[in-house]
């Protein structure tokens, strides 16, 4: 049989203390908020898809935006829903 080296002391420590979940590097915000939108905004009006790659959206939703594209649409993350929007019926969080 052939032996396994002996765990060394990184590997002791990662035991004790694994890493944080993903969802715990951004206390307050929910599982789903990606971790690299790059702005937060609040809805000033309310939106209703009229394609199925777009988000439907009340007033003060509050969306994480991935991309503003140059067409004034923007991409965006609503409850975990992935989706497009128009960028004029949104502001940033304050």
């Amino acid at each position: 049989f052939a032996s396994l080296p002996p765990a060394s002391e990184d590997d002791h420590l990662y035991h004790d203390n694994p890493p944080s979940p993903p969802f715990l590097c951004r206390p307050g915000e929910p599982a789903w908020v990606p971790k690299n939108y790059c702005e937060k905004v609040v809805a000033i009006y309310d939106y209703s898809a009229d394609k199925e790659d777009e988000l439907s959206f009340s007033e003060n939703s509050i969306i994480y935006v991935l991309k503003k594209n140059d067409d004034g649409w923007y991409e965006g993350v609503m409850n975990g829903v992935t989706g497009l929007f128009p960028g004029n019926y949104v502001e940033p969080c304050l």
